[in-house]
């Protein structure tokens, strides 16, 4: 098991600091409902700094590849993973309420903020609902005819006739 980033998000951003490193796929919790395997690692670069407005922000960019269930032929769909973000560090308000600003990405301004959850935020809001290959590209297991693929119950009816038959 590696060990998790933790940043202060605010004091992060308004130094400037840097930082990158992999993020193992196996270890995104919220991810492996999506995944096919939890192969490989996520590589992440995480930059601190302020907007023209003078506005807290983290540059988020993650680079990989994983490894998504194709929905058509339920097999393994590798998916290429190229994202680039900007997120305003979102200060507390008087109620405890963290302020909202309309079209803009942002995080909660924490001093135990998880960048491996950051990464794994972005990379679930950037992978598509219902994956797949293209057509030809599908497992041989699953033939098309037409637009539509085989069905299963057919196959298993020829099956069963030829048990009958035996």
């Amino acid at each position: 098991m590696s060990a998790r980033a933790v940043i202060d998000s605010v004091e992060f951003a308004r130094t400037g600091e840097s930082l990158s490193g992999d993020a193992p796929v196996g270890e995104l919790a919220r991810l492996a409902d999506s995944l096919f395997d939890a192969c490989g690692k996520l590589h992440y670069e995480l930059k601190g700094g302020s907007d023209s407005k003078q506005r807290l922000r983290l540059q988020l960019a993650v680079t990989g590849t994983i490894n998504l269930r194709c929905q058509r032929c339920l097999g393994s769909l590798a998916y290429p993973i190229d994202v680039q973000t900007n997120l305003l560090v979102l200060a507390q308000q008087a109620g405890g309420e963290t302020a909202e600003i309309d079209d803009l990405d942002g995080v909660p301004a924490d001093a135990h903020t998880d960048v491996w959850s950051l990464v794994e935020d972005e990379i679930l809001l950037g992978i598509p609902l219902a994956p797949r290959h293209a057509e030809e590209e599908c497992s041989p297991a699953v033939k098309v005819s037409g637009n539509r693929a085989a069905s299963p119950f057919a196959a298993l009816a020829k099956l069963t006739q030829e048990r009958t038959k035996n």
